[in-house]
Formats: C-alpha cells, structure tokens, sequence
C-alpha cells in the first residue's frame, strides 16, 4: 500500500483506503476475513511525515472455553513517522528513512504489522462461558454435564461430617 507524495501540500489529510488482505500477503491467514479497512491521518511538515493509521478487519476465532465460533471485528492503530532528515533517523529507530525526492510512502508492512498485533491472544465468546466438561466433554453453556456423580472417596467422610 503506497501513499503519493507526489503535490501533497503541507498539513494534515485524512486518506481511505480498502484493501484486499493479499496485499499484505495474509489472504491464507486463518483467523483474517474480508477486506481491511484503513484511515491514514497524515500531517506533512517537510521533511518530515508523521502517521497515524486506524485499521479495521474482521477475524473469526474460537472461544478459548468452549470452542465456539466468533466473528469480531479487529480494530487497532498505530504511528509512524517518515523522514529524509538522516540526523532524526539515526536518533530514533522507529523513524523511517526515505530520500528526500521520494514520490510515495510504501505502508504495506507497517500495516501488516498493525493487524497482526490486533489480533486477541485469548478469546472467550462471553465472561460467563462455562466451557467444556473435562470428563464428558459436553459444552457447559448449552446442556448440563453428562458424567455419573463419582463416589465420594471414604477418607474425606470425617471431614464431611463436621458440616
């Protein structure tokens, strides 16, 4: 994904983008659906760029419990920054060189980046997901669990007996 450069007045521009996901070579991810949708502020003050990107894409998951199905939406944003100015790069590893005659800013990886950082470590389809039954495996949330109620074992009795 490439931003032109090329009679881009100074000061702030909000650009849209949608994009298909083999842009970003992510097109077999399995969690990743649809297109990405991307909101570029941009603020040119020569020679300096500075980004800040809003990406929106849907991912399906299952629900680290019970293994059901979830469709949710995937937001996150992320900053940039984008320079001719050797000294401030060399300052700050997070600056992204380019050559003071650049005609575009290529946002592909950065954009990658943001949506493989948004994706949830741990998902649950809600709080109060009860899971599956580690004995019958049944799912918690849709029926009662099936196992047979296992003997009680005869050396807790004595403390039994003090409720």
């Amino acid at each position: 994904m490439k931003i032109s450069l090329i009679r881009l007045a100074e000061g702030l521009h909000t650009l849209n983008f949608v994009a298909k996901l083999a842009e970003f070579d992510l097109e077999n991810h399995p969690n990743l659906r649809d297109d990405v949708q991307i909101t570029v502020e941009l603020e040119k003050r020569s020679p300096h760029y500075f980004l800040k990107k809003h990406v929106r894409a849907t991912g399906r998951f299952w629900c680290d419990r019970c293994t059901k199905e979830i469709e949710t939406p995937l937001l996150d944003e992320s900053r940039s920054v984008f320079s001719s100015d050797e000294d401030m790069a060399a300052r700050d590893e997070e600056v992204h060189l380019i050559a003071a005659d650049a005609k575009e800013l290529d946002i592909t990886g950065d954009i990658r980046d943001t949506l493989l950082l948004s994706l949830p470590m741990k998902l649950l389809c809600s709080e109060s997901c009860r899971g599956l039954c580690a004995g019958c495996g049944v799912n918690l949330n849709e029926e009662p669990c099936r196992c047979a109620a296992s003997p009680a074992d005869p050396r807790w009795e004595a403390l039994r007996k003090l409720l």
